[in-house]
Order: C-alpha cells, then sequence, then structure tokens
C-alpha cells in the first residue's frame, strides 16, 4: 500500500481518482489546490504524487520544481486538460520538469493504474540542474 496525495481543484476527479485508488489498496490524501497540496509533501512521506497542472494558488509546474528543487525523488504523475493546445504544452514542460507520467484529462482509469503501478516501482530521475 502506497500513500499518494492527489491535487486537483476538480472535485469530481479527486472523488473518482479517490475511490479507484482506494480499492487498489492505497492511502489517498486530497488537495484542493497547489499550495495545499506542498504543505502536503513537505509535512508527510508519500510515495506518489498526482498532480494537475493548472491550478489556483500554486500550479502543478512550480509543484514540481519545488520538489525536484529539493532533490526528492518523489514519483510525480501530471495531468490536464481544457484549453487546446495549453495542456499539451504544459504536459510536456511537466516531462521536462520531472514528471515520471504525463497525461491530458480525461485520464482512463486503467491506464492511471497503469501509471501508478509504473510509478511506484521506478526509480526517478531528477532534473540536472
Amino acid at each position: 500500500m502506497a500513500t499518494i496525495i492527489v491535487i486537483d481543484d476538480d472535485k469530481t476527479i479527486q472523488t473518482v481518482f479517490e475511490q479507484f485508488l482506494v480499492r487498489k489498496g492505497h492511502e489517498v490524501m486530497l488537495a484542493d489546490d497547489g499550495r495545499k497540496g506542498m504543505k502536503m509533501i513537505e509535512e508527510g512521506a508519500p510515495d506518489l504524487v498526482i498532480t494537475d497542472i493548472m491550478m489556483p494558488e500554486m500550479d502543478g509546474l512550480e509543484i514540481l520544481l519545488k520538489i525536484r528543487g529539493a532533490d526528492r525523488n518523489l514519483p510525480i504523475i501530471a495531468i490536464s486538460g481544457g484549453m487546446r493546445d495549453l495542456p499539451i504544452n504544459f504536459l510536456r514542460q511537466a516531462k521536462l520538469f520531472g514528471a515520471q507520467e504525463v497525461f491530458e484529462k480525461p485520464v482512463p482509469l486503467d491506464v492511471l493504474g497503469e501509471a501508478v503501478d509504473r510509478a511506484l516501482t521506478a526509480e526517478v530521475d531528477t532534473v540536472a540542474e
């Protein structure tokens, strides 16, 4: 069982991901913005973070940079959706900033489950400074 923090300002995404991940045997913590999520990461010892990119307060790219800047080998899955080409560009940046997996919303749950399994078993490469 892993501890997974899901950071997303969409309550529906939070609920669906939480129910799915709990059924897979994981403990799930939820944050509805980047600042709250970052505080959870700093105060706890999650095994994985799943973060939206476009959020209020602190976006997912800022979260990625803060985690990697602290030399944390924490696996991260980044997701985004919304306005046409923007999510794809943000997801490319997320991959460059050290996300193990990136997905455009909506993410099929079977695909998410496979990504979670991969992220929890892979070694994390941090971004070279």
